[in-house]
């Protein structure tokens, strides 16, 4: 039996590891056994997932430092777990911080390691490259510029495409998918992504609203969607909802964001991957994000690319509009929004840019994330 171990830290990674173990499964015909820290996805692929993944989900220099000894109890945990359990190949999917001392450790101890998802070296501390040269057997990269990054430092790196790019179909019946979440045909819906950790939608919570009841009272005929990948995160903008008895019409959902973001006119993202999944599902968007002022002066003093949304990244430009720190706000989000609401041609020329974003991602990313995972260990 074939037994590969996986950490994924947050709902994004989740959704990409699961799609990983799928596609190992349909190349390689024999038993794998798939264990370590998952979500919800992740399990309904057939992983067994020893902890919480909830625990990893911390954002910010601040929250990381208060989170640190619940941490360092799991990191011993886990580690100690998996050197016992003797896995052909762990593979990291994200959570850097966290995994590459994993990594690290079972490379020493003549472990296989694989990183799914290139750390940001190419935004800021590039210096990181040699703590993963050394932790690190292969890094599987989803962006196309990141592979000669890792050559360039003579490790061993592949470009597979980002499995979102695949997962997602290039013209999107929207009607099917509002029957599928049971959401009204005629109505201007609004899909609106404040992230999957705790923190982030609730310093997110009370800007977004603000923005949708200033969307309402000028677009008619309009409701929000509000997807969730995890119940606390659910429970928190219900109770804040609530509390605060908004005006605009309105629909939590579970574990459904990409339907939710199938199915919608326009999306207000935050961001981090679920931008580009909105980009991928060719929605006129924006991208909003705020952290602690202590981060955000840490982030500035390291930080080398204009741009934080990943489809400006990859593009090189702003394709997004970007609304950051004191710009995230609800009278400069609402009025955006209602200014693109009114202009079509703004429109197309987004939805435009998005397919040709989503042709230069689409390249059978998770079979060939599998294979190159298969054919480090002599499996493929």
């Amino acid at each position: 039996m074939l037994k590969i171990a996986m950490i994924a830290g947050e709902a994004s990674g989740d959704m990409l590891a699961s799609s990983l173990i799928s596609a190992i499964k349909k190349l390689y015909p024999n038993k794998v056994e798939f264990v370590g820290i998952g979500g919800k996805m992740m399990s309904d692929a057939g992983f067994q997932s020893w902890h919480n993944m909830e625990t990893l989900s911390v954002m910010g220099y601040i929250e990381v430092v208060k989170s640190l000894p619940q941490l360092l109890k799991l990191r011993k945990t886990i580690l100690k777990e998996l050197l016992e359990y003797k896995p052909d190949v762990f593979i990291g999917v994200d959570a850097p911080d966290f995994n590459f001392y994993i990594e690290n450790q079972l490379k020493q101890a003549g472990i296989k390691t694989v990183h799914y998802i290139s750390p940001t070296i190419w935004a800021w501390r590039y210096e990181r490259i040699h703590k993963i040269k050394k932790s690190t057997d292969l890094m599987l990269c989803i962006f196309p510029f990141e592979e000669a990054i890792y050559h360039k430092e003579h490790m061993a790196a592949r470009f597979i495409g980002h499995p979102m790019a695949n997962d997602i179909e290039m013209d999107i019946d929207s009607y099917k998918y509002r029957s599928k979440l049971n959401l009204p045909q005629d109505k201007i819906i609004y899909t609106v992504l404040s992230g999957s950790r705790k923190r982030e939608v609730n310093s997110l919570t009370k800007i977004l609203a603000d923005t949708c009841t200033k969307i309402a009272q000028r677009v008619p005929n309009c409701l929000f969607v509000f997807p969730f990948a995890n119940e606390s995160t659910f429970n928190i903008m219900q109770e804040y909802l609530d509390k605060n008895q908004v005006s605009f019409n309105y629909q939590l959902v579970l574990n459904r964001t990409r339907d939710a973001l199938k199915a919608c006119d326009f999306a207000i993202a935050k961001s981090g991957t679920v931008s580009l999944e909105a980009a991928l599902c060719k929605k006129p968007m924006l991208i909003c994000y705020k952290i602690n002022k202590f981060t955000e002066w840490m982030v500035r003093k390291k930080i080398t690319i204009k741009y934080v949304g990943q489809p400006n990244i990859i593009a090189g430009r702003e394709v997004v509009k970007e609304f950051l720190q004191e710009d995230a706000n609800a009278e400069q989000m609402s009025q955006y929004m209602i200014d693109l609401y009114n202009d079509k041609a703004q429109q197309q020329a987004m939805i435009s840019e998005f397919y040709a974003l989503h042709q230069q991602l689409r390249q059978d990313a998770n079979i060939e994330g599998a294979r190159a995972v298969l054919e480090l260990i002599g499996k493929c």
